[in-house]
């Protein structure tokens, strides 16, 4: 291997780099997979570290048509998801208010699903 490394050490170094890519994306993607196939992480009760994009993949819902029926603002405005103990703090409400207002929104996605479904 060394002599290889004199030899062609980009082609190495690449191989190496594209090796360590695959490891890293190949656990994350496990780890993710093994988590969403435990029955306790679906349909959570709505708590408020929780994020939109975490409710909606729970409830098995698009996380911006959860935004956009709670009126919850979307991860752009503050460059990164907030949970719903922030966006209630930046509102001045009570977190159980809001959380009220989600478990509503999903409600009626759900309702809608299931009415779509049956046509």
């Amino acid at each position: 291997m060394l002599q290889l490394w004199r030899q062609r050490p980009l082609l190495v170094s690449a191989f190496v780099l594209a090796t360590a890519l695959t490891l890293f994306f190949g656990i994350r993607f496990i780890a993710q997979a093994v988590y969403w196939a435990n029955p306790a992480h679906h349909q959570q009760a709505i708590e408020p570290w929780m994020t939109a994009g975490y409710i909606g993949k729970s409830w098995d819902l698009d996380p911006r048509a959860l935004d956009a029926q709670a009126g919850l603002p979307l991860p752009q405005e503050k460059g990164r998801p907030q949970p719903l103990s922030e966006i209630a703090q930046d509102r001045g409400i009570p977190v159980a208010d809001l959380i009220a207002q989600v478990e509503k929104a999903v409600q009626e996605l759900k309702a809608k699903e299931k009415a779509g479904q049956n046509d």
